[in-house]
């Protein structure tokens, strides 16, 4: 029975040991014309895999087995000359984000560390293909112990003398100096240790220049992957040479799954595993949670393939869905988040409230690649650097980004919780639907709702609030909560009646406590506001509530809220 290939970055596996693969090999054929590109996307998204069959596909040590790993796709059946030709070093900087806070000579030693163990294995990998023993070797070793840009000079060097080309992979060469610039956002330039490395002198620059300066001998190509484009950036005359292609509509699909590269994957699943779900529940659920990633104007929108995978693994393994629907690594560190939107409070409340009440947002920007840790500071980049971190995604519209999925949503709505100091610690958000899910006692959930956590924000905070800050909320806590094998939980749901702001049900054939199918209608006031504007909006909102009771709505139950700030609500539920 063939696997998933879940949380497994290495190709040689996948392609040797009957795994489902879906095929991108067809975009070495593109990477092949380009010398130094830079391709940029969110976490999870499949970069480490692609550089490992990057590896396979150009190592020379692999000629011998090209037909083995690449026989069964495309490229297999169309290589390029160059496949199987190079000397090939492959760099992974992911680890090195855990010393960003450290004093500076320890996050260079460790850099340097990291480094010359690669570089370590490099030379016993090749050392018969160049002429090396284990002593040379060793006193390599000894010699560039802390100066990893020296070992790769040496190693450019070596190269060199065999008349052949080394290529070179830089796997998420962003991880650590992101870290390092959300730490020293607000230091000095001169005591700035994020901005001190990349600057001339900086050892982080200095490698990238061994780099840059290998091209004119040995080097021959160089492949980087990350998720934010400004290391790159505040370089400057660093690593100049390379070609952005994150934005290439030729590399669009590169990473992440179509939705026919999707239907086929979970064609072939059900056609091997005997599973109680359908195929076309299983598609309707990963489209609404995972798909909607779109990186180019003209790209057709992704499924985020690990997720994908995630949900593909969970179901094999327990023949159902996974209860919790989101694969915990995919998030970023919230402080990441908070580190876009800059010093900009005022660009950051409107955004904020505009993607929380729409999930989509417009932009003027060409999403440029060539900014700055100071734009950030500055809050210059919000949108932007929220495209890059994969909570935006292009819609069908030229002019508007987007939210992409549930998944994202519920991200963001974290985010935004813990940027603005949305905090709800302190109580399980479990205990507030507990009842609710046993008894479907509406009542007593949305007065726990009120006083548990409404009533423990500052007042203060909702002179701003707005209807999207409630119905966001009570959808994050039921969305959180909820089993997703049991029920559903979708907000602003179209219906035939108009748009509900939150639709629960549950699922059918699910063994639930207690049947839900629940349909939310959601307005606020003012907390000053006085009971005749009060009561008129609770009208409102009623009227709205009770259009939901035709067609195939008519037997669930609706109900209608309003709040007037953390003051009071009023409830009406219609059946």
């Amino acid at each position: 029975m063939k696997r998933i290939p879940y949380g497994i970055s290495n190709f040689e596996t996948i392609a040797t040991e009957n795994y489902y693969f879906v095929d991108k090999t067809k975009y070495l054929e593109e990477i092949d014309n380009i010398k130094y590109p830079i391709f940029l996307r969110p976490r999870r998204f499949g970069k480490s895999l692609f550089t490992e069959m990057l590896r396979c596909y150009y190592d020379l040590k692999y000629a011998n087995r090209f037909k083995e790993i690449f026989g069964n796709y495309y490229i297999g059946k169309n290589p390029t000359k160059r496949h199987n030709t190079y000397f090939f070093i492959n760099f992974n900087f992911s680890g090195l984000r855990a010393y960003a806070k450290n004093d500076k000579e320890i996050v260079e030693k460790n850099f340097n560390i990291n480094n010359n163990s690669v570089i370590y294995s490099f030379l016993q990998y090749y050392k018969d293909d160049l002429n090396l023993n284990d002593e040379i070797i060793e006193s390599y070793r000894i010699e560039f112990q802390y100066n990893s840009a020296g070992a790769l000079a040496k190693i450019i060097n070596l190269v060199y003398t065999t008349g052949k080309k080394l290529f070179i992979a830089i796997d998420e060469y962003d991880s650590l100096t992101n870290a390092m610039a959300m730490y020293y956002q607000y230091a000095s330039e001169h005591e700035n240790e994020y901005l001190n490395i990349l600057r001339s002198g900086g050892f982080f620059r200095g490698f990238f220049e061994i780099i840059k300066f290998g091209t004119a001998t040995s080097v021959d190509k160089v492949y980087i992957t990350g998720i934010l484009p400004i290391t790159i950036a505040d370089m400057n005359s660093g690593f100049n040479i390379a070609k952005w292609i994150t934005f290439n509509e030729k590399f669009t699909n590169m990473l992440g799954f179509t939705y026919a590269e999707t239907e086929n994957l979970v064609n072939e699943v059900c056609t091997d595993y005997n599973l109680t779900a359908s195929k076309a529940e299983m598609l309707k659920t990963m489209k609404q949670y995972y798909d909607g990633y779109k990186f180019t104007r003209k790209g057709e929108y992704l499924f985020n393939p690990m997720m994908t995978l995630y949900f593909l693994d969970n179901l094999i393994e327990n023949d159902e869905f996974p209860d919790l629907l989101i694969d915990e690594n995919l998030r970023i560190d919230y402080r990441q988040i908070a580190f876009i939107f800059g010093n900009n409070t005022e660009a950051r409340n409107e955004i904020i409230t505009e993607i929380t009440e729409h999930k989509k947002i417009n932009f003027s920007s060409n999403l440029n690649v060539n900014f700055k840790m100071i734009n950030y500071k500055n809050g210059d980049y919000i949108i932007e650097g929220l495209y890059y971190s994969g909570i935006l995604s292009h819609s069908n519209y030229w002019n508007e980004l987007k939210i992409p999925n549930l998944v994202t949503y519920n991200m963001a709505l974290d985010y935004f919780k813990e940027i603005n100091n949305f905090t709800t610690t302190g109580f399980q958000t479990s205990k507030i639907v507990k009842n609710y899910q046993k008894t479907g006692n509406v009542h007593d959930l949305l007065e726990n709702f009120f006083e548990k956590i409404i009533k423990k924000f500052p007042g203060d905070f909702f002179k701003n609030a707005n209807e999207s800050f409630y119905h966001g909320l009570l959808f994050h806590i039921l969305w959180n909560t909820f089993t997703k094998n049991i029920y559903e939980v979708l907000p602003e749901y179209n219906l035939p009646t108009g748009q509900a702001d939150i639709m629960l049900r549950t699922l059918n054939s699910a063994e639930a406590q207690y049947n839900l199918n629940d349909i939310f209608e959601i307005k606020q006031v003012h907390k000053g506001k006085s009971d005749a504007v009060f009561e008129q909006k609770f009208k409102e909102v009623k009227i709205q509530a009770k259009k939901h009771l035709a067609n195939n709505n008519k037997n669930w139950r609706i109900i209608a809220i309003c709040f007037r700030g953390n003051k009071d609500y009023k409830i009406k539920t219609y059946i």
